[in-house]
């Protein structure tokens, strides 16, 4: 039988857990897959069939190994192959700008969506010499890329629209798609509160929490500098970090040598997060840079309190849970200093799916984009 569902081939960065893939997947879960079909292109296929989301999902994965800089010609080849089998869309999710020979070629070959997403507003890369060789390049291409390259052009926000899009691309053609999320998924549940609070140990403390890829960008090692401070305060704070990543081993040394083995914990990311939610006090996202951060959002929506770095784009204040600070360690400790245990929240389902952050919404958004 025939399957006439729209194919729509996503490409991916090599990193599984970011919030590229969470974004992908907290749409495909609400879209009609009656309608659509999706398939994943990446450097990283081994890691990707690895996830709970790929036997969930059932999802087919297309791999390349060229690149652009090494071998054109062979990237060429394997990129043609690919979009040969017959896509209506190309949706291809970008962080910062190394070439855009894959856009090139699927405008080449006349494929009807060319979809180029803009998920970020920097690079992650914790190297000062590498990482301005990066943006030299990067700027370079954002300087070339126009509509020869694509039929449509998106951001997660208005700032990660100006980072990857030059003056050429009109500032009205970039569509904004929000990093949406389930809300009643993260509603506040004292009960689930309880439990994990009483599973982790918790019970007696003020939970400061924050949820992010263990790396540069997330600037896991100035919130525990700030935390240590906010301590010599108030010695009822604990410190609670879910995720993963390449920074790990080294956030586990820091916390070591400033004496908090005892009031901070490094968890690895959690299939249920937003149980963990509930059973933080106070949220804090002291990012080097974000496209728009969807724990933000995430958080918000579990009714926490939410201290986000100043760099986050003001997008990501859809209620009155979020204070802005300057990434300077006394203002961060002192605030956190402050916090008690949260007990009843407000719900703020109101305000976050006015704001377009309610993902059934946003579903249909990316739907229409599709057709």
């Amino acid at each position: 039988m025939a399957d006439n569902r729209k194919k729509i081939l996503h490409m991916t960065p090599p990193i599984i857990n970011n919030g590229v893939y969470k974004y992908i997947f907290n749409h495909i879960a609400y879209m009609d897959r009656e309608r659509f079909r999706f398939d994943f292109l990446t450097r990283n296929a081994k890691a990707l069939a690895a996830t709970g989301e790929y036997r969930k999902y059932d999802f087919s994965i297309q791999s390349f190994c060229n690149t652009e800089r090494n071998d054109e010609e062979g990237m060429r080849k394997e990129i043609s192959d690919i979009l040969s089998q017959g896509y209506d869309a190309v949706h291809l999710h970008t962080s910062f700008w190394r070439g855009f020979l894959i856009e090139q070629i699927a405008m080449e070959m006349k494929i009807p969506k060319v979809i180029v997403h803009s998920h970020s507003t920097w690079v992650d890369v914790k190297d000062d010499k590498k990482r301005e060789e990066i943006l030299r390049i990067h700027n370079e291409y954002k300087k070339e890329f126009d509509f020869r390259y694509a039929t449509d052009v998106c951001a997660c926000s208005r700032l990660a629209g100006d980072w990857l899009y030059g003056e050429q691309i009109p500032r009205e053609k970039i569509q904004i798609l929000p990093n949406a999320i389930d809300v009643e998924k993260y509603s506040f549940r004292p009960e689930i509160r309880a439990s994990i609070r009483k599973g982790l140990g918790l019970e007696e403390w003020v939970v400061i929490g924050s949820v992010g890829r263990y790396c540069y960008q997330k600037n896991q090692p100035f919130l525990i500098r700030a935390f240590a401070k906010a301590r010599e305060q108030n010695k009822k704070l604990f410190l609670l970090l879910i995720g993963g990543g390449e920074l790990k081993d080294e956030l586990k040394k820091q916390i070591a040598d400033l004496g908090l083995k005892d009031v901070v914990r490094c968890l690895n990311w959690q299939d249920c997060v937003q149980d963990y939610f509930q059973a933080m006090d106070v949220f804090c996202l002291p990012s080097l840079f974000e496209g728009l951060a969807i724990t933000s959002i995430e958080a918000q929506a579990a009714g926490l309190r939410c201290l986000l770095a100043d760099t986050i784009s003001r997008e990501a204040e859809v209620t009155d849970l979020v204070t802005f600070l300057p990434l300077e360690e006394q203002s961060w400790a002192e605030k956190m200093a402050q916090s008690g245990q949260a007990g009843e929240r407000e719900r703020k389902d109101k305000e976050i799916e006015a704001a377009g952050f309610d993902i059934r919404s946003a579903v249909r958004k990316l739907e229409n984009l599709y057709e």
